[in-house]
């Protein structure tokens, strides 16, 4: 009997151990799973605000690139009125959409308002009025920023800023001034000038005209729009944000905030409980601004299902070691059995994955032979190409001097001239198919890795000379005049591959010939830093031609690709000259890109790595 109570207690004891390391282990497990919800619904909000600020900044940044475009191109054409600055921003969705207002601004010494409004009146159709400037009241002397021009959806909105003095508010006259002294575009949330503008962040990029007066171009972007159009992603709708810039080292700070996409003039940080909290660093252009985006707390939710969960388990656990430690005695052969019949059902369950194993490896060894095959079957193809390629060429180089022979007729006459018009046909047609076949082979090279980048000394100026003289006939037929322009900036003497350079400038120049009717087509030279501060050069191909859809653009250095079937049909070409372009200019570690105008023109740039060749080094690869 008192050995029955001994073990009876002892029972009890051991009970009462695992109740309270059962109860300890539940609050523990439970705790760690409270903070897990909450840490997760955490990264989960700085994931949405990172993505948030991203595309905010993205867009704003987007918009100075846009007007530093916008200036490339007032540069380049150095004449320009209001109404074609009318139409080109219209027409440019990158510096319209969700602005208020796209402006040029010119700064102005005081004494010189006459000189500017009678550069107005020469640009404007209507009379240009400059409107009256307020002095400041600390009786310094500041430079006006009177609008040269404005665009803006709104017409009451552009007639009552044309002329006017953007730089009247002290705050917006020190933000300008700064951005100009430092050289580099910048944004700020915008100063109260109007109450509709409360809302809007203010862009600048600025620059010197040729005439060396400095100026600005300006963009009020309406933050609640633009906002709009970056919470289209899934809870971005509950992001709201806080914006602070500072200018003048600190002494002028300007914040906005946007709740729901409108803006609000409530306290930061907002009245709600404990609210979702970021905060970011970021640069605008050359402005550092604290981007503070937030959200109401229930906006990302903590979700307590897995802690009442674990907590459920283990209870349930607890519970469950409980009643086996009470039930030991009488369930020990039970237990043996279970074990032995999960033992069973994991060596089962061992022996399915070694099954799947087998079965992946088998899986893995059949999609390295496919790789190998694909890879064989391209090496193949390239090898075809490039085999066939100069098969072709050797039969052909025959067809066309033989033809050349006939149109020539240097043995004596043909007796009809219906067959020298057909020589001539020949000639022609072969001298095209010649091409498609050069592009083709060249294209299999490169695939290949057969084409190899050289680095030799030439001349840039020289380089350009002879490709206008090669191109000299082609343009003269269509009376269209080839100029060059060498940038003061652009060295002479550089090292590059001059083969694969001269084939990059005569497929661009032969396109702008193509498809320009009348103009001109101009080959410009410059020297212009990558933005990872790498020394660069840039060369351009502009034309006056018809132009190319802004749709079709992405696609043009495809292989194959034609803007147009019908103007290829009439001009020739399969689409293959850009597609070398794009595949020469990666080889050189430089960039590609287009901008064109429907019934404007085209530009192509080339922007390459720059490596100044010594001018006393004599070298055999010189032009």
């Amino acid at each position: 009997m008192a050995r029955d109570n001994k073990i009876e207690y002892r029972q009890w004891g051991l009970i009462l151990i695992v109740v309270l390391i059962g109860f300890g282990l539940t609050w523990s497990a439970t705790n760690e799973s409270l903070r897990s919800a909450e840490t997760e619904a955490q990264a989960d909000f700085n994931a949405a605000a990172d993505l948030f600020v991203d595309r905010m900044m993205g867009s704003l940044d987007h918009g100075l690139t846009a007007a530093s475009d916008l200036y490339s191109f007032y540069q380049a054409s150095e004449q320009i009125d209001d109404d074609a600055f009318q139409r080109l921003i219209a027409s440019y969705s990158s510096l319209n959409q969700y602005r208020k207002m796209v402006g040029v601004a010119v700064a102005v010494k005081p004494g010189n308002e006459a000189a500017v409004q009678a550069y107005g009146n020469e640009r404007h159709e209507v009379p240009y009025q400059l409107k009256p400037t307020i002095s400041p009241a600390d009786g310094a002397t500041r430079r006006a920023f009177y609008m040269l021009y404005v665009w803006s959806p709104e017409d009451e909105r552009s007639e009552r800023w044309r002329g006017a003095d953007i730089g009247t508010t002290p705050s917006i006259n020190a933000f300008l001034e700064e951005t100009i002294a430092a050289g580099k575009p910048a944004g700020i949330p915008m100063p109260h000038l109007e109450t509709a503008d409360r809302s809007c962040v203010l862009l600048a990029t600025p620059f010197v005209s040729w005439n060396g007066v400095d100026g600005v171009i300006l963009q009020i972007v309406d933050m609640p729009k633009l906002l709009q159009n970056v919470v289209v992603r899934p809870r971005f709708d509950t992001l709201n944000v806080k914006l602070t810039s500072s200018w003048r080292k600190g002494e002028i700070s300007q914040s906005m905030m946007v709740i729901g996409g409108e803006y609000s003039s409530e306290t930061f940080p907002p009245p709600a409980a404990q609210p979702w909290l970021a905060s970011h660093k970021v640069k605008l252009g050359n402005q550092e601004w604290q981007v503070q985006p937030w959200a109401p707390k229930d906006a990302f939710h903590v979700d307590y299902g897995p802690a009442v969960i674990t907590a459920s388990v283990c209870l349930v656990l607890t519970g469950l070691v409980i009643f086996i430690v009470w039930s030991q005695s009488r369930r020990a052969q039970r237990v043996v059995e279970i074990v032995d019949r999960r033992t069973r059902a994991l060596k089962e369950a061992h022996d399915e994955l070694e099954d799947h194993y087998r079965m992946l490896q088998n899986l893995n060894k059949d999609v390295e032979e496919a790789r190998k095959s694909a890879e064989t079957a391209n090496k193949a193809k390239s090898e075809f190409l490039a085999t066939m390629s100069h098969e072709l060429r050797t039969p052909l180089n025959a067809i066309l001097g033989f033809s050349q022979i006939l149109r020539e007729q240097p043995l004596g006459p043909l007796g009809d001239k219906r067959y020298a018009e057909y020589a001539k046909d020949i000639n022609s047609s072969g001298t095209h198919l010649l091409a498609i076949i050069n592009d083709i082979l060249d294209l299999a090279k490169l695939e290949a890795g057969k084409i190899q980048i050289e680095q030799k000394k030439l001349s840039s100026r020289m380089l350009v000379d002879r490709v206008i003289t090669l191109l000299a006939q082609q343009a003269e037929t269509k009376g269209i005049e080839l100029k060059a322009d060498f940038a003061d900036n652009m060295p002479d003497n550089i090292l590059g591959d001059e083969l694969r350079l001269r084939q990059i400038l005569i497929n661009l120049g032969s396109n702008a010939i193509k498809f320009t009717n009348q103009g001109s087509v101009v080959f410009r030279l410059h020297k212009k830093k990558f933005q990872t501060g790498q020394s660069g050069w840039v060369l351009e191909v502009e034309d006056t031609g018809i132009g190319i859809p802004e749709d079709k653009q992405a696609t043009l250095f495809d292989r194959f690709t034609q803007v147009d079937a019908a103007l290829s049909r009439r001009h020739g070409g399969v689409g293959l000259g850009l597609a070398i372009c794009r595949e020469l200019v990666d080889r050189m570690n430089g960039t590609i890109s287009v901008r064109s105008m429907q019934n404007v023109g085209t530009t192509i740039r080339v922007h390459l790595p720059l490596m100044e060749a010594d001018p006393t080094d004599d070298d055999d690869g010189m032009i």
